[in-house]
């Protein structure tokens, strides 16, 4: 009960609050003193006064949160880094599977040979504990020195594999809100893009890392992944801004209609096995108000339906404003065939846009995905434009 009757005395000047954790303090004098605990006891006016309670309770919630759904420490302006220029620092970082010597070198001549500064940490490229780049302490405090350094104007992770769960409770994520800066990386690397848009609000960058494979970005069929991550990172006189563009597709590469119309919101997702990890976690997705992307790699059927079934029961999928689909790879190409079933099971009954065969995951057509941004998915058209 509100009120605890068998400790009223009449002496008492009585005053009914509700029972909210808010900023606000709401009292209610009673009449006059002599009729106080009559009028409070009364079995008409109580039922009043649990309906005012609830009433009370349902407007300060909307106040508590945002539009989309975020309590009000979280109900902050997203930040957004500024596109690379020419001399600045880039960092490279290995906070996931243990680095490829070969390839982050060559990606790291190519990015020196056009202007930029790029640091590799000591002994990154050797570093490795298993399955792991290091330690969690490693990992964890060479990404939050990168963070923190302000000559450092985008971290790029060289490869992902597993590791970011266990550290995600470790990385300086208000250094970055206080300064943000570009962070990419996918597979592995959406547990961190998660962190940050929940923690930071700094739109970061889905996107294809050193390893994979961005050292060999002149060579088809990987021309058009390292076109789209300059695109969306670096500046130049031809490309001015991020703001206002469609997400390119490679040449024949049109996206399949699950569910028809327009849908905006907030860029969202990576990889399905991920965005399920972090579920129950103080990092996990948001859904209200999201346009949540999706891929995965070598994850039969089955598992695939298990992870969608996850997301149904967790209330993700009634949330968002529409979902897109990239790349299931599989070993045998013949399983996607399931896998595709499985996708339009769960997906074309949905009342939000859908579409499927878009070119982000692990595959050579891998786009750059500004994580966190404002986003319009048209999917009568085949479109989704940054805004």
């Amino acid at each position: 009960m509100l009120i605890d009757e068998a400790n009223l005395e009449r002496r008492d000047l009585i005053r009914w609050r509700p029972q909210i954790s808010t900023p606000f303090r709401i009292d209610f004098p009673m009449p006059d003193k002599t009729k106080q605990l009559d009028w409070i006891v009364r079995p008409r006016n109580t039922i009043v006064l649990r309906c005012i309670s609830l009433v009370i309770l349902s407007i300060v919630s909307l106040f508590q949160r945002d539009s989309y759904g975020q309590e009000p420490e979280l109900a902050k302006d997203w930040l957004k880094p500024n596109q690379l220029e020419v001399g600045q620092t880039i960092a490279f970082v290995s906070p996931a599977g243990p680095a490829e010597s070969a390839p982050v070198l060559a990606y790291k001549k190519q990015l020196e040979e056009a202007g930029f500064k790029v640091i590799l940490p000591d002994g990154m490229l050797d570093r490795k504990n298993g399955y792991l780049a290091g330690t969690d302490d490693e990992r964890a405090n060479e990404l939050n020195r990168m963070i923190r350094d302000p000559k450092v104007r985008a971290i790029f992770p060289v490869r992902g594999g597993y590791g970011l769960t266990r550290i995600l409770d470790q990385i300086d994520l208000a250094s970055l809100r206080a300064d943000p800066k570009i962070v990419t990386g996918y597979s592995d690397l959406t547990a961190l893009h998660l962190a940050i848009a929940r923690k930071a609000r700094v739109i970061s960058f889905h996107s294809p890392m050193p390893v994979s494979d961005l050292w060999r970005g002149d060579a088809e069929p990987f021309t058009f992944a390292a076109s789209s991550f300059r695109r969306t990172l670096f500046s130049s006189p031809s490309n001015p801004s991020r703001n206002g563009y469609e997400i390119a597709l490679p040449k024949g590469g049109d996206l399949v209609q699950v569910v028809g119309g327009k849908g905006k919101g907030r860029l969202m997702g990576g990889n399905l096995s991920l965005i399920c990890a972090t579920l129950g976690t103080p990092y996990a997705l948001e859904p209200r108000g999201v346009i949540l992307f999706m891929e995965d790699v070598n994850e039969a059927a089955y598992r695939v339906d298990r992870m969608l079934s996850q997301l149904k029961l967790a209330g993700i999928l009634d949330g968002v404003s529409g979902v897109v689909v990239g790349s299931f790879t599989l070993k045998d190409p013949t399983d996607r065939i399931e896998t595709d079933k499985v996708l339009k099971n769960y997906l074309s009954s949905l009342t939000v846009p859908v579409v499927m065969n878009f070119p982000v995951g692990h595959i050579p057509l891998n786009a750059t995905l500004p994580h966190g941004a404002l986003v319009e998915l048209d999917a009568d058209q085949g479109i989704l434009r940054v805004e």
